[in-house]
């Protein structure tokens, strides 16, 4: 899928101005606030009521401004709903000096959503529980959704997430594993946010993937937010956008 680069530094500049100005937010928006007003997910993070109302608030009184920050509090809070390793889990992650937690903001998902097709295969290599690759249905829906994960409780809240937005169940496939040994032959596009620091450590881990990608033989849209993979590469990748933290590229 060919894309001109220029969109997506339309939709950074646009960013900068007007969040609401974006096409997708919206549809974001309505994911958020569905998710918010269901009990079960109230239950695993009773601050999305608040933001909500603050939300709902801020949208009446046609306060833009507040209305985003209200959206961005909202998307953090979902974000980390149902965090927690076993210890097994944790051991995992903290060998790989794995990080906790990190949303990005909406950038990349605005971004993203430019490179998918109906039958686009997404994996989202530490997925925690899901929201980026199930907004990213929610605003281009794609054949499948891969969600690897290291917390099972993580999944846990993912499936909820699904089953609350309405997402059909064979559009997203839950795995409870290690995102560097997992099957991606099938993958189209990768969204990876910087699932572990950058270290003398974690580099081979960081190969690896990158060996993995290179080796599957058809194109691979990449989104590397906090990017520490591109790097890696054994073949020179041009970036069809970079910031300096968010690298999109075709691998």
């Amino acid at each position: 899928m060919a894309v001109d680069p220029t969109t997506f530094t339309t939709i950074q500049d646009a960013l900068k101005s007007n969040i609401y100005s974006v096409k997708g937010v919206q549809t974001i928006e309505e994911a958020l606030t569905t998710l918010a007003g269901h009990p079960e997910v109230q239950r695993l993070a009773p601050e999305v009521r608040d933001w909500d109302a603050h939300l709902r608030s801020a949208r009446s009184d046609n306060d833009v401004e507040e209305q985003e920050y209200a959206l961005l509090e909202l998307y953090r809070t979902l974000h980390t709903a149902g965090a927690g390793y076993t210890p097994s889990e944790k051991a995992k992650l903290d060998s790989q000096k794995g990080l906790h937690g990190l949303s990005g903001g909406l950038m990349p998902l605005l971004m993203a959503k430019e490179l998918i097709t109906p039958e686009t295969r997404m994996a989202d290599l530490g997925a925690g529980n899901g929201l980026q690759g199930l907004l990213l249905q929610c605003l281009a829906p794609h054949r499948n959704t891969l969600q690897v994960e290291l917390s099972d409780s993580h999944l846990a809240a993912g499936r909820l997430f699904q089953k609350v937005l309405g997402i059909p169940e064979k559009r997203v496939t839950w795995l409870h594993g290690d995102l560097f040994t997992s099957d991606l032959s099938h993958t189209t596009l990768v969204y990876l946010y910087r699932p572990v620091r950058p270290s003398e450590i974690t580099a081979p881990l960081y190969k690896k993937l990158a060996d993995t990608l290179s080796a599957i033989d058809h194109p691979i849209h990449l989104i590397s937010v906090a990017d520490c993979l591109t790097p890696h590469l054994e073949t020179l990748v041009t970036p069809l956008y970079t910031d300096g933290f968010l690298t999109i590229a075709t691998v």
